[in-house]
């Protein structure tokens, strides 16, 4: 009575929670579990010692692991039935949670393989207690989602279930947390299909609350008793030599490793081997078959029953409603009506029945009932269930004959019965009335001997199954045994041990490969004593040898020193050698540097000397003119300084140009033209207004001009003008000079962001440009530049020294043309180059020399004007930048090409 009234306490206290909180507890706890179930069917782990840690779990797949599958599954099938035959609560609640016991220990226990067993072992346990076939389908996701929860025990606990550690209670009460909040509600969503939310969460999971609740209360009594027994069969999975392995997913890196105490972190795994054994190799195969053979051949026999037992129920309603007609049509004509003869309809129900599990219902239009057997309520869960199905399918009845299933589902005590029904329409002739003759049978009825079947089918499978693990382990001990006595022989062999016994099989290639064996190791062991023997003289001839390998070194000694005494001398002769090249080298950059500081010279000396003449003019206009100036002006009054300021502004506005220029036929034009106007100095005048650059005489300057003293304000405005010209020459000649130096500046720079290496971002074109603004004095006069740049993209290169090899061709082909010509630069990319083109118009190369010109000291300038180095020098440096330089020349002209890496 205790569990009675603790199983009602659970399911007052969940039906208190809100079904749609439990609906959505449970779609949460299916979808957690089915994370929790990839994580641990794939081999992950977080157990890391005391670090949390995911990584990959590593089985060495052997005869051992498939005795772990083996147990589990047994000791699972056989808890299953033991615990379905233990009552708890009378015609209630039965101990079927004994088997998730036997799950947890199995883990705990055997790690990794008996997680892979509890699926099947589930399926079939439920099928043996009779659970129907269609039940197991919708469950399947439950059978690997329930031990996967499971796995969090093996996580937590699993390296040492030892429950005298007081840290062992605390994850397993942890982990018995986490189980009780999800399992149950886990459940009630996977039954809600068959039994409907209410009655799955409030009373499904009640029970399996109560009875999961029971196991872990004797789970670690269970735990403690076993664990010692296991660890001493050397069947716990974490103290097996070698038999699992803990990688970091990140890297190749050995974590933790079975039996082993002290294990570095940091071993490497390129050594270690893993793979499935040869006895599991043989077994594996042989009880997939068994399984997959079991299933095709349960599956076709209990779809074959069930087809028969169906045809036959349906024979069994069309003649069950036939007679049942054949009354009432009686009835009908006797009586002329139905309806009110209720003795008369319940006595043709009554001696029709076939079946005492059968049911009749005769129900009017409004589905109201008439009549029914007298052991059936007048009002009962079945005939509500079947009105409500009716009026579903409203417009099927109305046809002669219907056929539907339903099912009804029933909470005290729990039960989902499916009923098979057949309704046939009956009309009354004379009242016009419809009556809905319903017959049903359970399934029950017709599948209880299928069931039954399917049950002691599931039984025998298992024995078979069970059977066959056994036949197959041992068809793998008699195989695999004489090959695992091989193996042990050659490490043996290898070792020199050549007696090694391999024994005998009975089975006949295995015993000839016993013999080939054995006759292998007789003549290895031959074999080695003659080359022991062979060893010998070879060590007796080594001592005669030494005594010449002695004699001869002492040669060889002497030979040596001469030798170095050479290689010194030749080492001076070298460095001597790579001096002279140094300084050739310098000599080269030097004279290039030279011809550069001449054309920097020539370009700001021009700059400068007209800086330096244009302060000295302004210098004597301000010593001379200016300091009159403010005293004119006080001398003028209003109109006059207004004409003073308009041609100021007029002298202004074109002094960046150069003063007025007059043919001597049009200034002695305009000087008649003054002069017959009468104005005062027309000489002077004519002379200002040329220098201010007015040769436009408008209406406005005539009446300037012809005022008194206009040629004195025009002196005055010259000599303000002048200086305004003046000192539009020194900007001018400013952005000259400082366009040269900011192109020797970039020329020079370099980019301080490379920091040691020299290889860098080079745009060839800008670099082009100054290096051309470099040599305007050479190229500004009869020399035209041709640049035809195509491309923006960087090279990878070291710019200075990149800059050399520019100069030296660009120098090369002025020199060529003698200063005179086209030069012809253009810059494209090819492929993962670009190519640079510098070509002249001179005389071009003799083919004769063409093959000469890149070695060193071969030239053809005058003496003083190079040495020969410069093309050479060119290639070394585009070779060493991993480029190539090449060249076309023909009397027209020469044309060099260098290609550089493209960034």
């Amino acid at each position: 009575m205790a569990m009675a009234e603790i199983i009602i306490w659970l399911e007052l206290f969940i039906s208190k929670i809100p079904l749609p909180i439990l609906e959505v507890w449970g779609r949460f706890s299916f979808l957690l579990g089915s994370m929790i179930a990839i994580f641990a069917f794939t081999g992950f782990t977080f157990r890391n010692g005391k670090q949390f840690r995911i990584s990959r779990e590593v089985w060495t797949w052997n005869l051992k692991s498939f005795y772990f599958f083996l147990i589990t599954f047994v000791s699972i099938f056989v808890t299953g039935y033991l615990g379905s035959s233990i009552v708890l609560i009378p015609g209630a609640q039965t101990l079927e949670s004994l088997k998730d016991l036997s799950v947890f220990l199995c883990l705990n226990f055997f790690g990794y393989p008996a997680l892979l067993a509890v699926p099947f072992a589930y399926g079939l346990s439920d099928l043996i207690e009779g659970v129907p076939p269609e039940f197991l389908w919708d469950w399947l996701p439950g059978y690997f989602i329930n031990p996967s929860l499971f796995w969090i025990s093996y996580q937590m606990i699993g390296k040492s279930p030892n429950f005298r550690n007081v840290r062992i209670w605390v994850y397993y009460l942890i982990f018995v947390f986490l189980f009780l909040l999800l399992e149950p509600f886990l459940w009630g969503f996977l039954c809600s299909k068959q039994f409907g939310p209410e009655i799955s969460y409030h009373t499904i999971s009640s029970a399996l609350i109560f009875t999961t609740g029971i196991t872990w209360i004797l789970a670690p009594l269970v735990t403690f008793l076993l664990f010692p027994i296991v660890k001493r069969f050397g069947y716990f999975w974490a103290k097996i030599p070698l038999q699992v392995k803990e990688v970091s997913i990140t890297e190749p890196r050995l974590i933790w490793l079975s039996s082993s105490e002290n294990l570095n972190p940091t071993d490497s795994l390129a050594n270690d081997r893993t793979g499935i054994s040869l006895q599991l190799f043989i077994v594996a195969p042989f009880v997939c078959l068994v399984l997959f053979l079991v299933g095709i051949t349960s599956y076709v026999t209990l779809k074959n029953a069930e087809l028969s037992a169906y045809q036959m129920v349906e024979i069994l309603h069309k003649q069950w409603s036939k007679n049942i007609r054949l009354q009432l049509a009686e009835l009908e004509t006797n009586t002329g009506e139905i309806t009110s003869q209720k003795e008369a309809l319940s006595q043709i129900l009554e001696t029709s029945v076939v079946n005492p599990q059968g049911r009749i219902f005769l129900l009017d239009s409004q589905l109201s009932l008439i009549s029914s057997l007298s052991n059936e309520p007048k009002s009962s869960r079945l005939l509500e269930t079947l009105r409500v199905e009716l009026k579903k399918q409203a417009s099927d009845i109305l046809y002669p004959e219907t056929r539907l299933s339903f099912s009804v589902v029933t909470k005290k005590p729990l039960s989902r019965e499916n009923w098979n029904a057949n309704v046939s329409r009956y009309a009354v002739s004379k009242t016009k009335e419809t009556i809905y003759l319903v017959t049903l049978f359970p399934y029950s009825f017709y599948l209880s001997g299928v069931y039954t079947g399917n049950s002691e089918s599931a039984m025998v499978f298992a024995w078979a199954i069970l059977l066959s693990l056994i036949l197959a382990v041992m068809l793998a001990e008699l195989v695999t045994r004489p090959i695992l006595r091989f193996s042990s022989a050659s490490k043996s062999l290898a070792k020199g041990d050549w007696d090694f016994p391999v024994g005998e099989s009975m089975i006949a290639e295995l015993r000839g490969l016993s013999d080939a064996f054995r006759f292998m190791s007789r003549e290895l062991k031959f074999s080695f004593e003659r080359v022991s023997a062979s060893q010998r003289m070879v060590m007796e001839t080594n001592t005669n040898l030494e005594k010449i390998v002695n004699d001869r070194t002492l040669a060889l000694m002497e030979s040596n020193r001469n030798l170095l005494d050479t290689i010194e001398t030749k080492e001076r002769i070298l460095l001597d050698l790579h001096n002279t090249q140094n300084q050739l080298l310098l000599s080269e950059k030097l004279a290039a540097l030279g011809q550069f500081a001449a054309g920097i010279t020539h370009e700001l000396n021009t700059p400068l000397g007209a800086i330096s003449s244009s302060v000295r003019a302004m210098s004597e206009i301000l010593k001379k003119d200016v300091s009159n100036l403010p005293l004119f002006l006080e001398t003028l009054d209003h109109d006059q300084l207004n004409d003073f300021q308009t041609l100021l502004m007029l002298s202004v506005n074109f002094g960046d140009r150069s003063s007025g220029l007059m043919s001597r036929a049009e200034k002695k034009e305009r000087l008649a033209l003054l002069q017959s106007k009468n104005i005062e100095y027309p000489d002077e005048i004519l002379d200002h207004l040329t220098s201010i650059g007015v040769t436009i005489w408008d209406s406005q300057i005539y009446e300037i001009i012809q005022k008194p003293g206009a040629h004195l304000i025009l002196s005055n405005v010259v000599t303000l003008g002048s200086l305004y010209r003046l000192v539009y020459v020194v900007q001018s000649a400013t952005e000259k000079a400082s366009h040269v130096v900011n192109a020797l500046k970039h020329y020079l720079y370099t980019d301080q962001l490379v920091g040691d290496s020299n290889t860098q971002h080079v745009n060839i074109p800008s670099e082009l440009d100054s290096i051309l603004t470099l040599y305007q004095a050479k190229i500004k006069k009869d020399v035209e530049i041709i640049k035809n740049y195509f491309t923006s993209d960087s090279c990878l290169a070291d710019r200075d020294k990149l800059n050399q090899v520019w100069i030296n061709l660009i120098n090369n082909a002025l020199q060529a043309m003698d200063y005179k010509g086209k030069i012809k630069i253009s810059v494209t990319s090819e492929s993962d180059f670009i190519l640079t083109s510098i070509k002249d118009n001179g005389k071009g190369i003799d083919p004769e020399i063409q093959d000469k010109i890149f070695l060193p000291f071969f030239t053809t300038k005058k003496h003083g004007e190079g040495i020969g180095l410069g093309l050479d020098i060119c290639k070394q440096i585009v070779e060493k930048m991993n480029g190539k330089i090449d060249f076309i020349s023909d009397p027209s002209g020469t044309e060099f090409r260098v290609y550089i890496p493209r960034v």
